[in-house]
């Protein structure tokens, strides 16, 4: 979660104010920058390119991932990944369901809500979460702590007591108007000229913990949510920030030593816990933190001087190749950043100004383009996920790349979901492997329609997924452009217009297809939605597009699908009903019943699967019958049975499944058994 306070400023309100074209003559749509219907069309016609063939390279299903979120949402749009982070998770105890909200406010202590407390740690928000997040199909990316401490207990304690380290610069009834229910004894831990106070005891808030914290929690994780419940950790949160989000308990700025030193430490127990547990670090706030320790801020100083003058991100992936040269281990398996974009307003932010949501969408090029020069105080070019890449493949190869953090902008913004959309098709193409926006949408809102073009466009589930392939913009600035081939090489068209007009787009697909096409579309005005129909005739198409919209155009399936290939897999576990319930676990089958499992993303699987090579084994069957298996989008069940067995019978059989072609690679399995039968269904390879 940021922590501006502690950071370099942001470059102050009035940022430049140059649109890339401007039509629009209102400056201040909080919600609609640019009214629609005024907009004007422009003259010029912008051709975009596709090349199915060119650049083709698999698009990661973790990029569409949320931290946190509601439950009902969570289970509606099926957040591939949620992530448990931010600042409150850093010394969130497991054990006693407590979180300490550090200088968000004032150091609490502040016990989760919890009907049944006598039975912790059995029930906790993070029990529930994890579980919650199966449930729904996706994969709970925890925070483990690394920072050494944990709340005492469930009391509700706080880290600055005026009582005890004298007047403060503020309080909890200071900030809130002096509410009912405020503590006039909960300082913000500075004096009241603004100087922090030191010699604090981190004792008042918590107690130490070391890596044994951190197994423990995992073997309480594999025993409520069951076998793969939880194979994704985070090395905690922002730990270049502690000095000042942490300070009650971790007031020394962080060097590179200690950074690595507890690193090393909680993954390697991580990896000695659980050998296919994957493990992100070091989940740094941003730009500084690239480069330099907090001991030397954020510019080079002894520090860096005393590490080979490396940048300090390049210095932490040369140390995890050490380790697994001298160990046999890797400890890293993602390099994870945060990235918000510095220029005012444009990040957790609601200005909707004509001059801010022209550097917004201006902004979303620090991602990539060597050439973009960011808009804030960084002034020079980020060129985020190539930097990260080029450090990677130079100390770390293999190493994926997370962005655990990112915002363009709140909820209900035109601008905000038009970047955010964008930055989901930038994450396809550029290879990000898992990405969650701080945080999930609100329900309803023009942000949440941002990934409902991506993870359920047709309001029956449908979701772009596949391969990145070729997508040229004869002016990126005004409308960018992304493709996706999907199962049976289905075209998806990714159409961004960032400008304060409508534009018309000529768009060329190598190959010259001709394909009906089903639009999708939302802009400043109009909220997400089918938006008719199209014709690529010959590989060409002519699209008008709003002002400040996305468009998704959908191919038709080919006629001709054309011939299957087949990959293999090592043998891996998809589903196993006997596991605690979730969505690739128990209860289990039922009579009559129908389970439907998406399967992209699963033990490799990907979202372009026609089939899987798999074993269904049935254990534990209450009576005899048999099981048939088919792809999720077919209109009814097959007669034939993927399996037959007896009562309490053991019984595997090996077998080629069709998937889903909607990019969710979706199995459904009917019980057909008079009572209950578990079901274990492993792979090792697939078809497309």
């Amino acid at each position: 979660m940021p922590a501006s306070a502690a950071r370099p400023p942001l470059a102050p309100d009035g940022a430049p104010a140059v649109a890339t074209a401007t039509a629009a003559t209102s400056s201040a749509a909080a919600a609609t920058p640019a009214a629609t219907a005024a907009a004007t069309t422009a003259a010029a016609t912008i051709t975009v390119t596709v090349d199915p063939g060119a650049q083709r390279h698999p698009i990661s299903p973790l990029i569409y991932g949320v931290n946190f979120g509601d439950d009902t949402q969570a289970s509606r749009l099926r957040w591939p990944v949620r992530r448990w982070g931010g600042n409150s998770t850093t010394r969130y105890s497991w054990q006693d369901d407590t979180t300490n909200h550090a200088s968000d406010w004032f150091f609490y202590n502040v016990p989760d809500s919890n009907p049944n407390p006598q039975n912790l740690p059995y029930g906790s928000t993070a029990d529930l979460f994890v579980g919650a997040t199966r449930v729904a199909a996706g994969e709970p990316l925890i925070t483990v702590p690394t920072i050494g401490w944990t709340p005492t207990d469930r009391t509700r304690r706080w880290g600055f007591s005026v009582a005890k380290y004298g007047p403060q610069q503020a309080t909890e009834c200071t900030a809130t108007g002096y509410a009912s229910w405020c503590n006039p004894d909960a300082g913000n831990g500075l004096h009241p000229d603004g100087t922090p106070i030191t010699g604090n005891d981190p004792l008042d808030t918590s107690r130490a913990i070391d890596a044994t914290f951190v197994t423990g929690w995992m073997a309480h994780l594999a025993a409520v949510a069951g076998t793969g419940g939880v194979h994704l950790y985070a090395l905690d949160n922002e730990p270049t920030l502690w000095n000042s989000t942490h300070r009650d308990v971790h007031p020394q700025p962080t060097t590179y030593d200690e950074l690595w030193q507890r690193t090393q430490q909680v993954a390697a127990a991580i990896k000695a816990q659980d050998g296919a547990a994957e493990v992100l670090g070091p989940a740094d706030w941003g730009w500084c933190a690239y480069f330099f320790s907090a001991a030397d801020g954020c510019q080079v100083g002894s520090d860096a001087q005393a590490h080979g003058g490396l940048a300090l991100t390049d210095w932490y992936l040369l140390q995890a190749a050490n380790y697994q040269s001298a160990n046999g281990v890797r400890l890293l398996d993602y390099l994870d950043v945060h990235y918000y974009p510095q220029a005012g307003g444009v990040a957790l932010s609601d200005d909707e100004s004509t001059a801010t949501a022209a550097v917004r969408l201006r902004s979303l090029k620090g991602l990539y383009d060597p050439n973009y020069v960011d808009e804030s105080w960084i002034g020079q070019p980020v060129e985020l996920i190539p930097r990260m890449k080029a450090w990677i493949a130079a100390r770390l190869p293999g190493t994926r790349l997370a962005i655990s953090e990112y915002n363009w902008g709140n909820d209900n913004g035109a601008s905000s979901a038009l970047a955010q959309a964008e930055a989901l098709a930038i994450f396809g193409r550029e290879g990000v492997d898992l990405a969650t926006r701080w945080v999930a949408p609100a329900t309803g809102s023009r942000v949440e329609d941002a990934f409902l073009l991506y993870l359920d466009y047709d309001g029956k589930g449908a979701r772009v997924a596949g391969d990145s392939v070729q997508a040229v913009s004869s002016a990126v600035d005004t409308v960018g452009a992304y493709a996706v081939a999907g199962a049976n090489s289905r075209l998806h068209l990714l159409l961004f217009n960032k400008d304060f007009a409508n534009h018309t787009v000529q768009v060329q697909v190598a190959g010259s297809p001709s394909a009906a096409l089903a639009l999708y579309e939302f802009d400043a005005a109009n909220r997400f939605a089918p938006a008719g129909t199209a014709t690529l005739a010959a590989g060409s198409v002519t699209l008008t597009l709003p002002a400040l919209s996305a468009t998704l155009a959908v191919a038709a399936d080919p006629a001709s699908p054309g011939p299957s290939s087949f990959y293999s897999l090592p043998p891996c576990r998809v589903l196993d009903t006997r596991n605690p319930a979730g969505a690739y676990a128990g209860p289990a089958l039922a009579a009559a019943a129908q389970r439907t499992f998406a399967l992209a993303g699963r033990c490799g699987i990907p979202a372009t699967a026609s089939a899987v090579s798999a074993n269904l084994t049935v254990v534990g069957a209450t009576n005899g019958g048999d099981l048939r298996a088919f792809p999720a989008d077919l209109a009814a069940a097959p007669l034939a049975s993927a399996i037959n067995f007896r009562t309490g019978q053991v019984r595997a059989n090996n077998a080629v499944l069709g998937v889903s072609q909607d990019g969710n690679a979706a199995l459904t399995i009917q019980s057909d058994v008079n009572g209950t039968v578990h079901l274990i269904l492993d792979v090792n390879g697939y078809f497309q």
